[in-house]
């Protein structure tokens, strides 16, 4: 008899509802559909932070363009002025000689100092 009562309370403890009135499998269903919705909402959302950003490297990209183009042209500018200027004393082919010289001097100065930093060891 006292085996049957048990049976009854351990079945009846089962089927009951919760107090709040909800079965748990309703719960843990509400508990996975608002986790989905979360994982979504956060996707959008990374998704919609990355379109921000890359709009915005592409608008840096494109003033670091203009602006490398701009200093190219300043460059030659100056070149141009320094032929004119050495031209003054010497004659045009000469002065346009000795800053294409210099040019290419200071280049190759530059390409071996860049060629050692790669071959040299790093440590660390």
């Amino acid at each position: 008899m006292r085996e049957s009562g048990l049976a009854n309370r351990r079945s009846a403890s089962v089927e009951d509802p919760p107090p709040n009135g909800r079965p748990i499998g309703d719960v843990f269903k509400d508990i996975v559909g608002h986790l989905a919705a979360i994982v979504r909402a956060e996707m959008r959302l990374v998704t919609v932070e990355l379109r921000q950003e890359a709009a915005e490297l592409k608008s840096a990209a494109l003033a670091i363009a203009i602006g490398n183009v701009l200093l190219i042209y300043g460059g030659i500018f100056l070149l141009l002025g320094a032929v004119y200027a050495l031209a003054l004393v010497l004659p045009t082919w000469l002065a346009a000689l000795a800053v294409g010289a210099a040019l290419a001097l200071i280049g190759a100065i530059v390409v071996k100092t860049g060629i050692r930093k790669l071959k040299r060891p790093r440590l660390g």
